[in-house]
């Protein structure tokens, strides 16, 4: 599945790169090591993301060559690339501003993603909803085109790996993806080190906006469903410049009786992000989709042009009643 895109890769030289909105670990380390990769190749490449790098990553950006679309640009016209790779992105609404200038152009779009709601949406494609993350697929690129492996490119994926499993905890975790990262503790990958930089070096203002969640915490369908919200005001009173949804979902997860986390993000005054998660028998990623979203059978999202309020409202009615038709909840109280 990957010649075509070898292809791509061998016939061209200028390369651009990017991922979703709001950028997780899986997003930036695939893009970071597909840059390294395509450099070691003697091709040009650059990283543009539609939004600024959060903080938490800025380590693996060290030269700071990771750009901002709305502050940078990207350098020249769309056209002078070749090929631009869109990593770990489902839809060109994950796209954000960025999709309307690609899609205007005539740019060959290269799509490599590992969401099952994924319909194909670039000139070329390689989607494979089997992989634990797009980190794992770009490392079987590299592999295929027997590309090295070097240190930079190995902690860009592990970070990739690591995070979308979450942290080898979650059912995407398989044989493939541990096999992966045990070639890349062989080029000098050290987990302490990754783990730490990403999962142990919060704020205090972020335990206090955690604290902020944790107080709005609700409950439904006899403890089965858990939701809560983060407002603009609590983060403008935590002081948070960037929010790490997965912690605040992972607590309310290790609930026992909890099947679904709903977490709703105030983005603005008409503007609403929502993040899905279940356990074991709730499939998010249809709960997502009737939101425009999408995603993965276990984690999902999805963004809406409405106020928060009108989005709690609605999402916990199809919430409710999915989780009723698969008998997961018998009271909607």
């Amino acid at each position: 599945m990957w010649k075509q895109i070898a292809d791509v890769i061998n016939s061209g030289r200028k390369f651009l790169i990017t991922s979703h909105l709001f950028l997780e670990g899986d997003a930036v380390g695939s893009e970071i090591a597909l840059k390294h990769f395509l450099k070691g190749l003697g091709k040009e490449a650059i990283i543009v993301n539609n939004e600024a790098l959060p903080a938490v990553y800025r380590c693996f950006d060290p030269k700071k060559e990771i750009k901002f679309l709305k502050k940078d640009g990207i350098g020249t016209d769309i056209q002078d690339f070749d090929a631009i790779f869109i990593v770990d992105v489902g839809s060109w609404g994950q796209l954000g501003d960025f999709a309307e200038m690609i899609q205007s152009s005539s740019i060959t779009t290269v799509c490599i993603d590992h969401h099952p709601t994924n319909p194909g949406f670039a000139d070329i494609n390689v989607v494979d909803k089997d992989a634990s993350s797009a980190g794992e697929l770009i490392f079987d690129l590299i592999t295929y085109m027997h590309g090295e492996i070097t240190k930079e490119i190995a902690e860009s994926l592990y970070l990739s790996i690591a995070s979308d499993t979450g942290w080898f905890k979650f059912s995407n975790t398989s044989a493939k993806a541990f096999s992966a990262c045990s070639t890349l503790l062989k080029s000098g990958v050290k987990p302490e080190v990754i783990y730490e930089k990403v999962c142990q070096n919060k704020s205090w203002s972020y335990l206090k906006l955690i604290n902020l969640a944790l107080e709005s915490l609700h409950s439904e369908c006899d403890g089965r469903l858990a939701w809560t919200k983060l407002t603009q005001e609590m983060l403008k009173s935590s002081g948070v410049e960037y929010v790490e949804t997965d912690v605040i979902i992972d607590l309310i997860r290790a609930i026992g009786k909890v099947e679904v986390v709903i977490l709703f993000r105030e983005l603005g005054e008409k503007k609403t992000k929502i993040g899905f998660r279940s356990k074991h028998t709730i499939n998010v990623s249809k709960l997502a989709s009737k939101f425009g979203g999408g995603g993965h059978v276990r984690a999902a999202g999805a963004s809406l042009n409405e106020p928060m309020d009108h989005v709690v409202e609605k999402v916990l009615s199809e919430a409710k009643e999915l989780m009723k038709k698969t008998k997961v909840c018998v009271s909607t109280v």
